[in-house]
């Protein structure tokens, strides 16, 4: 699926201090100090744009695989008076369990123990979120749009994206790999092509950037660890490989008859 420029940036913007407070605990302290906002409850939220009809891949507990459906999408601006910044958010419920789903977009969401979780992935480290809202069969207002924007406080959903910081999983621990997350000093971010259970595990393909290469990656949702991977490269990326081969094969031809000739 393709996610908006407005996506990425936001994305980046939010996790980009926390991915990079992984790797010690003096730099996540420093994060934690540059956060956009220090103060939750001055934090005031406004809707920018209407909701409009938009896609994602859900995968429900229990039933195989991943599937597309169809949610509901905007943008949101956050402030809390000197600083401000906005961030895509969709909401849906699940046709079938009454799960909802209302909060910053994700690239995937999946559906276990009653509740939906998100992901997203950033260079190497996915990050889990939990939805802002939950199934409430008292709720007066059954539009999940409507109970996101009364319900919902911009403090609380500063809140529920800075938890996601907090949850995460680090595919180096599986993915040996270093074109498939790690390419260039800036890193480089797997695409998603779909997931699925596999019994207690979390089974996610993904692809990098150029086509070349691919992963299977199994994650324990619960844990947040990544148990193992299986890698290797797509028709592409084979195709491209033993071109290079091959022309390899020329010159060291070309430079053995060179040699021969003198």
């Amino acid at each position: 699926m393709i996610f908006s420029q407005s996506f990425i940036l936001s994305t980046l913007m939010f996790v980009l201090l926390a991915a990079s407070g992984i790797e010690s605990s003096e730099q996540k302290e420093n994060a934690q100090k540059d956060k956009p906002f220090s103060n939750p409850e001055k934090i005031k939220k406004k809707q920018v744009g209407k909701w409009e009809a938009s896609k994602a891949m859900f995968l429900r507990s229990g039933k195989q695989p991943a599937v597309v459906i169809n949610t509901k999408r905007t943008n949101y601006e956050l402030s809390d008076g000197s600083e401000k910044f906005t961030t895509p958010v969709t909401a849906f419920t699940d046709s079938e369990s009454g799960s909802v789903w209302a909060g910053r977009e994700q690239v995937g969401y999946l559906e276990i123990e009653n509740k939906i979780l998100g992901f997203q992935i950033i260079e190497n480290v996915i990050f889990w979120s939990e939805s802002s809202l939950n199934h409430d069969p008292k709720s007066t207002s059954p539009d999940i749009t409507n109970r996101f924007e009364k319900d919902v406080t911009g403090g609380s959903f500063y809140l529920d994206m800075d938890a996601a910081n907090e949850e995460w999983t680090n595919l180096k621990d599986v993915i040996k790999n270093p074109e498939m997350c790690f390419r260039g000093s800036g890193g480089s971010t797997p695409i998603v092509t779909g997931f699925q259970w596999d019994k207690n595990l979390l089974k996610l393909r993904l692809i990098d950037q150029t086509k070349q290469y691919e992963a299977t990656v199994w994650i324990d949702v619960k844990s947040r660890k990544a148990k193992k991977a299986e890698e290797k490269r797509t028709k592409l990326g084979e195709k491209i490989f033993q071109e290079k081969v091959e022309a390899a094969r020329v010159r060291a031809d070309k430079m053995a008859k060179e040699k021969n000739n003198q």
